[in-house]
């Protein structure tokens, strides 16, 4: 596959949207293949004040969720953080954040990071048409979802190869909850942070 441009007047940058509550690491292995393969200049995590697909609450507050982000990505140059949708409150909606993401970057070739699960309701995204002409979509493969391109006019996907890994916050949340820990599907230095703070605990 041919790398993207490096041209510092085209940025490719790939939005990675999610509640990552936590983060931990199979996210970051996605957006590390996602740059490798594709080349990019950067990846913008983007936590999420309240998905509109998801009927959980998240379980711990938006500044504890960005710091855990900062201190995993922290010794990753091309790993960037954008707390717009924390900020702007209310329920996150990708549309929006791709308007407001395109002022800041006009000339920039933007991805979406999606997982197999996401791309069987990616119909259901508010203003999908619109977004689909606004950036192309990569697609990891997820344990239990097949991969199968909806009919949105204009979408343009990029299928990723890798490996399939079956971390998942929620099963965090969970072991830690027992506490029982959750091995090395954390970062070292979040879950010294979880831990310090004693996060996710009964």
């Amino acid at each position: 596959m041919k790398a993207a441009s490096t041209d510092i007047n085209h940025e490719t940058i790939a939005l990675y949207g999610g509640s990552f509550d936590p983060v931990h690491t199979a996210h970051l292995e996605i957006a590390r293949t996602a740059r490798d393969v594709l080349g990019l200049d950067k990846v913008v995590f983007i936590p999420a004040a309240a998905s509109p697909l998801k009927q959980s609450v998240m379980q711990v507050d938006s500044n504890a969720r960005i710091e855990m982000l900062r201190l995993a990505t922290e010794s990753e140059p091309a790993f960037e953080i954008d707390a717009c949708e924390v900020e702007r409150g209310g329920t996150s909606y990708a549309v929006d954040t791709v308007r407001s993401l395109q002022k800041d970057h006009p000339n920039a070739k933007l991805f979406w990071v999606l997982g197999g699960d996401q791309l069987e309701i990616l119909s259901n995204w508010r203003d999908i048409e619109e977004l689909a002409q606004m950036l192309t979509f990569i697609v990891f493969k997820r344990l239990g979802f097949s991969f199968q391109k909806p009919q949105i006019p204009g979408l343009q996907l990029v299928e990723i190869e890798a490996p399939l890994m079956d971390q998942s916050s929620s099963e965090i949340r969970e072991r830690l909850a027992r506490g029982e820990a959750a091995g090395d599907w954390l970062s070292p230095a979040v879950g010294a942070f979880i831990s310090a703070h004693q996060l996710y605990t009964r």
